[in-house]
């Protein structure tokens, strides 16, 4: 659980940091707080940094450290994001029906409770219909995700982001 959290947490302050050079900085969170009011890529890479190590999916949806719960658009692309700048590494855990970064997209993907073994397995089974070609692109590949969540009761009932 540790290193699923872990994973998250670094996902979101990778994609935070990249947005600092951004005039609005790297939206709310704990290091956001810190960094109030300051401009420029050291302040707004540090914020996003921190806040990528501080709880910022916990503070996305619960609206806390200055996070609106309405604000989705991170959600939405973040496993677009993630599948983006880990396709190789997603490819192989697909094959082997487990891993790390295979466990942080079901998070992505909202798959709660004990589903993420089901994700897996389901991942491994369908890894032909998922990776048609050794071309398949990020869009490819969420659009089969989504497709088998949806095939999958399962599945369908835990995984909340595939629409």
């Amino acid at each position: 659980m540790m290193k699923k959290a872990l994973g998250i947490s670094l996902v979101f302050g990778f994609f935070l940091a990249t947005t600092a050079i951004a005039d609005n900085g790297p939206g709310c969170g704990v290091g956001t707080m810190m960094w109030k009011g300051k401009r420029g890529l050291f302040p707004h890479s540090t914020a996003g940094s921190t806040n990528g190590t501080s709880g910022q999916p916990f503070a996305i949806t619960s609206g806390t450290s200055g996070c609106d719960t309405d604000a989705v658009i991170l959600n939405e692309k973040a496993p677009e994001v993630f599948v983006a700048s880990n396709l190789d590494r997603l490819s192989i855990d697909m094959a082997q029906g487990s891993g790390a970064h295979l466990d942080s997209l079901a998070s992505l993907m909202g798959c709660t409770g004990d589903v993420s073994t089901d994700f897996a397995r389901m991942t491994q089974e369908k890894y032909s219909s998922l990776f048609t070609s050794e071309t398949t692109d990020t869009g490819e590949l969420l659009t089969g995700l989504k497709r088998e969540i949806k095939a999958d009761p399962t599945l369908a009932s835990a995984c909340t982001r595939i629409s």
